[in-house]
């Protein structure tokens, strides 16, 4: 192989790196996102980037390329590579004056961040489908997972000064690419195992997952520190978040007990910003095909909130990233809690506000009790199904009927909904879901059914309704689908 000099690249700083590495670090290292076995994302530039001795020259050589870079006063250094097709495996050499490091089996393809709280955490091992998945042991081996676990626990514990002074440097989330075989696959989260499988089922192209999610982490832990001080309707919130009522009781709670032994001034994953600079903002200049994010759980409490929050973190994600990749969500489950119904209703509210988006459905598949429910197959593939849309252009259906126009006529409401030929409810039981609102804001119970494919709902007799609401009980067994087995999402509308 000919080594040809292109050119020299000047450092391009880039935000959040410095806290991804042991910062004694003065030899040559890579960003923590880069190892064997990993996938780089395809038709955008390649970009590789770590730390060296300040001043010292880094050379970098990737799919018969060279190019020659120097690390600045503070270690880092970064080279661009032009875009490339998907393909694969390639090596990738680094090398300074003081080492080398060597990348083997690096593919590319398509690169997916799964991020949010433990339903995403939650392991395919178990999963209600898991044991089977892996028993099986059939696995794409253009799968890759990179999970960036949290390295101290965030249960009901108190930390020694061990993990005080590693969560206080950033040092959370760690892990290196592994290949998907039984031991992987395991401990992976499954909601993200599920999406990658039903991809790559549909698709030929190899996939790279990144998990970076922690159980309990509130949405404002994941949006940049700096982007949240300059909103005055969170800024109060950074300045004594652990006695702030924005933040949800729960988490401040458990922080509390996680810093008891703290002498100082102590950070923590539930903090404000905290997320976002250990997890997220050391890999915004490592390219992705786009996002998916189960969380909300630990906003439930305020949900005008959590639509702010939401679409700032979206935003913001989408800024450091510099283009507006596709973001798709799951909607809570349902359980037997207040504020759930009022919190799926403005998730789907939000697919209006914020371009490039998707939501899966998910209450269908609740438990009353449990807030972690087991099965996350199927919401794996709902999510797979926004992306094989969007994304790969598949001529699917990609999401349950969606209401379009409620209207008065002979004597009932009428409900008109797109997304799907047919309406439908599984086994063909009868129609449960629907209730109404009166002038008054009461809640009224009601009957529905379907015919030629609309949603005709009785009026009580004297009431004068003005919203039809669905799947709005906290836990609920509402049963509207259409021919892809795809649920209504909880909604309300008004009437016309």
């Amino acid at each position: 192989m000919v080594r040809i000099l292109l050119y020299i690249l000047l450092f391009v700083p880039f935000v959040g790196f410095a806290n991804a590495q042991n910062a004694s670090d003065t030899g040559l290292t890579l960003a923590p996102v880069y190892s064997d076995h990993m996938v780089l994302q395809r038709n955008k530039p390649v970009v590789i980037y770590g730390k060296a001795i300040g001043g010292g020259q880094v050379t970098v050589s990737f799919l018969n390329t060279t190019l020659v870079t120097n690390a600045d006063g503070t270690g880092k250094w970064k080279a661009v590579f032009p875009a490339s097709n998907q393909g694969g495996p390639y090596t990738i050499s680094v090398s300074a004056k003081d080492k080398k490091i060597v990348l083997n089996d690096v593919l590319i393809g398509d690169v997916w961040l799964c991020s949010g709280q433990s339903n995403m955490d939650f392991q395919l091992k178990d999963a209600q489908t898991g044991a089977e998945e892996l028993k099986k042991g059939d696995f794409n081996p253009n799968i890759r997972l990179l999970k960036f676990g949290g390295l101290v626990s965030t249960g009901n514990v108190s930390w020694d000064s061990a993990a005080l002074a590693r969560i206080n440097r950033f040092h959370f989330f760690a892990e290196s690419w592994k290949t998907l075989h039984t031991a992987s696959a395991a401990s992976f989260s499954a909601v993200a195992y599920y999406f990658g499988k039903k991809i790559t089922s549909q698709e030929n192209v190899p996939i790279g997952l990144i998990q970076v999610a922690l159980g309990g982490s509130p949405t404002e832990s994941w949006i940049d520190r700096a982007i949240l001080g300059r909103d005055v309707q969170f800024a109060g919130m950074l300045k004594n978040w652990q006695n702030s009522e924005q933040v949800m009781e729960w988490c401040r709670e458990r922080a509390a007990i996680n810093v008891a032994h703290a002498k100082s001034e102590q950070n923590h994953p539930y903090k404000p910003g905290y997320n976002f600079q250990a997890g997220i903002a050391p890999l915004t200049d490592f390219p992705i095909a786009g996002v998916i994010w189960y969380q909300g759980e630990s906003n439930v409490h305020n949900v005008k909130s959590h639509e702010q929050l939401f679409q700032m973190l979206v935003k913001n994600w989408r800024e450091q990233w510099g283009y507006e990749f596709p973001f798709y969500y799951v909607q809570l489950s349902s359980i037997d809690r207040p504020n759930w119904p009022e919190f799926r209703d403005s998730q789907h509210q939000m697919l209006t506000k914020i371009p490039n988006s998707g939501m899966a459905v998910s209450y269908d598949l609740g438990d009353s009790s449990n807030v972690h429910p087991i099965r996350k197959k199927e919401i794996g593939e709902r999510l797979a199904a926004l992306a094989l849309h969007d994304v790969y252009k598949k001529n699917i259906l990609f999401n349950g009927p969606v209401a379009k126009r409620a209207v008065r006529k002979n004597g009932a409401i009428e409900l008109e909904f797109s997304s799907g030929q047919k309406l439908l409810t599984k086994n063909e039981s009868p129609l449960t879901g629907f209730e109404l609102v009166n002038d008054a804001g009461e809640r009224r119970a009601t009957t529905a059914i379907i015919r030629k494919n609309k949603v005709i709902i009785a009026i009580p007799s004297g009431e004068k309704i003005k919203t039809v609401l669905y799947a709005y009980q906290p836990f609920t067994r509402a049963n509207l689908y259409n021919e892809a087995g795809l649920p209504a999402s909880t909604f309300s509308i008004s009437v016309q």
